[in-house]
């Protein structure tokens, strides 16, 4: 938080002129107007953090892969990439990859369910060429950096999952046409569960399936998930902030900023975390069964009624099972 120190406007009297003409006199005038005129220049501060918008080019992406892409089709996964960025064969081969781990997550969450936006249909893939924030769009598309799937980095399960647990529209705060109720929305938004669970469910099929899931933040799968959490939110300077929000309500605005990265990988690996010791003790179709009732704001009625105690019991566990402090 900025703090502004104020400085009193007092009466300066003119110096005498016999003390004007002394140079000693004149330096001292000089060192005191110099002084004053700090006193009154207002501080540098940092330039706030710039907000962040990784879908803002969405629609341009997909008219430059119609144009310039190939498609390959599945049962469940589409794959659009630029034409020469992959081989027939290789682009094929990731088509298949993708639709067997789409296949096994609608499995794992017990789908289909009346309440999933995307029903029965495939999830398309957009691969781009820019380097941006992989992301679900909520209508069944996702889009992923090339680089990233070059490299065996992309979270393609986890963006899938986003797109499986999409309960009707509007849904995440950012949905909502009317700004006041986005925002009430956004105050009680469990965001901890709404990437947590996605990231349970994607290393879960990964592991089962054989199938290669890129490990954004160097966590290294449920296995590891609780010492990293520990070991990352022990260590950030600014953890209190963030930690409330996990196992809680609230969305850290930091994730959403040009500072992103400097909270990312423990938030991510906390929200995994909690949701593994959630889905541990209410099972993962209790836990995914949550989403429609997150729109309702009946979700934490509901976690109790499946753990027998409430969510803030619950959160205190977890804390004390990685020997974590507020």
């Amino acid at each position: 938080m900025r703090s502004k120190r104020a400085f009193p406007r007092g009466h300066v009297q003119r110096p005498e002129k016999r003390l004007a003409s002394s140079p000693r006199a004149l330096l001292a005038i000089a060192l005191l107007a110099s002084s004053m005129w700090a006193c009154r220049t207002p501080a540098v501060h940092p330039a706030p953090a710039a907000l962040i918008d990784w879908s803002a080019e969405d629609s341009s992406r997909v008219a430059w892969l119609t144009t310039h892409g190939r498609t390959v089709r599945g049962r469940y996964a589409i794959v659009v990439a630029p034409a020469d960025s992959l081989t027939d064969a290789a682009q094929r081969a990731l088509t298949d990859s993708i639709d067997r781990g789409v296949t096994a997550l609608r499995r794992l969450m017990g789908a289909p369910y009346s309440w999933m936006r995307i029903a029965d249909r495939p999830i398309t893939f957009y691969v781009s060429p820019e380097r941006f924030v992989s992301h679900a769009s909520g209508r069944g598309e996702t889009f992923l950096s090339l680089w990233r799937v070059r490299g065996g980095q992309a979270p393609i399960l986890h963006e899938a999952s986003h797109e499986l647990l999409a309960p009707p529209a509007p849904f995440d705060p950012d949905e909502y046409a009317d700004t006041l109720a986005g925002n009430r929305l956004s105050e009680r938004w469990p965001l901890w569960l709404t990437e947590g669970l996605p990231d349970y469910l994607a290393q879960t099929v990964a592991a089962e399936e054989h199938l290669h899931e890129g490990d954004v933040f160097t966590i290294g799968g449920l296995a590891a998930v609780d010492s990293v959490c520990a070991a990352r939110a022990s260590a950030h300077p600014r953890h209190a902030e963030w930690l409330a929000t996990i196992g809680a309500t609230g969305e850290p605005r930091t994730l959403f900023t040009s500072e992103r990265a400097t909270l990312a990988p423990a938030f991510y690996a906390c929200s995994q975390s909690m949701t593994k010791f959630l889905v541990d003790r209410i099972g993962v179709t209790r836990t995914v069964a949550l989403f429609p009732a997150l729109k309702a704001g009946t979700w934490e009625q509901d976690i109790a009624r499946a753990a027998g105690m409430p969510l803030a019991e619950l959160r205190r566990r977890w804390l004390q099972q990685l020997r974590l402090a507020e």
